[in-house]
C-alpha cells in the first residue's frame, strides 16, 4: 500500500481494512517490509534465483529453497519473500529456529487407500503454499482471501509416496485459550466456513493506525493528513477550530510506535504473548 498512490485522503483508510485479520506474525511482515534497508536485502534475494516454484494440483504451490540463505535466517525468515507484497499475499515463512510455530501438524504413515480428510478439506477451500527448506524441512501456508496460517511439518515427508495422513499437533509456549484460538483459525480455513472481517481492537486499530502514519510520512504528508486519513475531515477542522493539538499528538504517538515496530520492535509480534512484552503506542 503506497499512500502517494491516492489521490484523496479519504480513499486511503479502507485500503487498510484487510488488516483487520492479521495474525502477529503477518503484522510483523507489514512492518518489516517498510524497513528501506531490509526491503533493498529481500528485493536483491527475491529477484535471483534461490527459490524453486511448481505449481501442483488445484491451489497447491511447492516451493523449495535450492541453497541456503544465511542472511534471511538472521533476519528470523526461512527465506526472503516479494517485499512489495502484503501480509496476505506475500510467501512469508518465519525460521521455525527462531519462531517456532504454535500449530504443527505430524505426517504419520496409514493404510493405503485411507483418506486423509483434513488434506482434501484444506485443499478443497485454501491455497496451500508449501515449502521445503535445504535440510528438508517441511512447512506450509493455508491461505484464504483474508487469512493465512503458517504450519509446521514433523514425521514423513508431506509429498511422499507412502499413503499418509496429518494429525494436528499443538506445541509452542502459548497457554491453552491462545493455541485453542489458533486451531480454530485453521480449522475454519481448512473448513471453508464464512470467516466475516472482524471490528478493530483497541489493539488492532493502534497497528493500523501506526501502518498508515508510517506509510503518509513517506509519501511527505503532515501529521493533520495522518488525522485526516484516519478521523475524517470534519473531525481534525473541528479539533483545530478548538485549538486543539490532540489529533496531532496521537499522529505523532502512532508514528512513533510505527517507527519502533519497523525497526526491530516487530520481533515481538513473534513472540508468544506469555513470553512476550508488548510494545507501548
Amino acid at each position: 500500500m503506497k499512500v502517494s498512490e491516492i489521490r484523496e485522503l479519504q480513499d486511503v483508510l479502507p485500503k487498510y481494512n484487510y488488516t483487520a485479520k492479521l495474525s502477529r506474525d503477518r503484522w510483523a511482515w507489514e512492518f518489516y517490509r517498510r524497513d528501506p534497508e531490509f526491503y533493498e536485502i529481500a528485493q536483491y534475494y527475491h529477484q535471483r534465483d534461490f527459490i524453486s516454484s511448481i505449481q501442483g494440483a488445484r491451489r497447491l504451490t511447492l516451493l523449495k529453497l535450492r541453497r541456503p540463505q544465511p542472511e534471511a535466517e538472521a533476519c528470523g525468515l526461512a527465506f526472503f519473500p516479494n517485499p512489495d507484497a502484503s501480509a496476505l499475499r506475500a510467501n512469508v515463512f518465519w525460521s521455525a529456529n527462531t519462531y517456532p510455530r504454535d500449530i504443527c501438524v505430524q505426517i504419520v504413515p496409514t493404510a493405503p487407500g485411507v483418506v486423509d480428510e483434513m488434506l482434501i478439506q484444506a485443499m478443497k477451500h485454501c491455497a496451500i503454499i508449501h515449502f521445503t527448506g535445504v535440510d528438508g524441512a517441511e512447512q506450509f501456508l493455508l491461505r484464504r482471501d483474508s487469512c493465512t496460517v503458517q504450519v509446521s511439518c514433523e514425521g514423513m515427508s508431506l509429498l511422499s509416496h507412502e499413503p499418509h495422513r496429518m494429525r494436528i499437533v499443538l506445541d509452542g509456549h502459548e497457554d491453552m485459550d491462545e493455541k485453542l484460538a489458533i486451531l480454530k483459525s485453521a480449522q475454519r480455513l481448512m473448513a471453508g466456513e464464512a470467516d466475516p472481517v472482524p471490528p478493530f481492537t483497541d489493539r488492532s486499530g493502534d497497528l493500523r493506525n501506526a501502518l498508515i502514519c508510517l506509510d503518509a510520512k513517506v509519501a511527505g504528508l503532515s501529521f493533520w493528513e495522518m488525522a485526516e486519513i484516519i478521523y475524517g475531515t470534519d473531525h481534525v477542522r473541528s479539533n483545530k477550530n478548538r485549538g486543539s493539538r490532540s489529533l496531532k499528538d496521537a499522529m505523532r504517538r502512532s508514528l512513533k510506535l510505527g517507527e519502533q515496530l519497523r525497526d526491530g520492535g516487530f520481533r515481538s509480534l513473534l513472540m508468544p504473548k506469555s513470553c512476550k512484552q508488548e510494545i507501548a503506542a
